[in-house]
């Protein structure tokens, strides 16, 4: 083997690696946050500890938030039953009636969160633009962050994976 097919295969190897130890890392607990569905009652986070959560953050006047939310809506209906909760969290900068009536309009099948700043502020976004997704184990603990508009495929690999976690 030339030495540069050594390199090729080494740096594919640590790759596996990094991607696997990420999945696997020890994972930090979500925050424990007081959330307000839009026409609906006020919740916590914690209260959805059993079921794998995605939270979603979104904008309305982001473009690849409306891919992104319609694939949500489409794992939404396939996974629910296995005990998927989606959470899509509008940003504290969206007003209230253009996120009720984006909601509506494009049949949002999951709760609907206005940030009031406290959700990106209990997951540290900082400066992060939507849209953005923590994944949420059984257990309540942070098992991935997908920034930007993610391959479906990682989605529905990567939820597979944790819907068939034990809690």
């Amino acid at each position: 083997m030339s030495r540069g097919h050594k390199l090729i295969l080494l740096l594919a190897v640590l790759a596996m690696g990094a991607v696997m130890a990420g999945f696997f890392a020890k994972r930090q607990s979500a925050p424990s946050l007081e959330l307000k569905v839009l026409g609906g009652p006020q919740f916590s986070l914690g209260e959805l500890r059993g079921k794998v959560v995605a939270v979603h953050f979104w904008a309305t006047t982001c473009s690849d938030c409306d891919h992104t939310l319609a694939e949500l809506a489409r794992l939404h209906r396939r996974h629910q039953a296995q005990g998927l909760e989606i959470l899509a969290v509008a940003m504290a900068y969206d007003q209230p009636r253009q996120v009720a009536s984006y909601a509506y309009a494009n049949s949002l099948p999951f709760k609907v969160v206005q940030d009031d700043g406290s959700v990106a502020r209990g997951f540290a976004l900082g400066g992060a633009n939507p849209p953005l997704t923590f994944l949420i184990d059984r257990q309540g603990r942070i098992a991935q962050r997908i920034p930007g508009r993610p391959d479906p495929a990682r989605y529905q690999a990567v939820l597979e994976k944790l819907l068939a976690e034990t809690p």
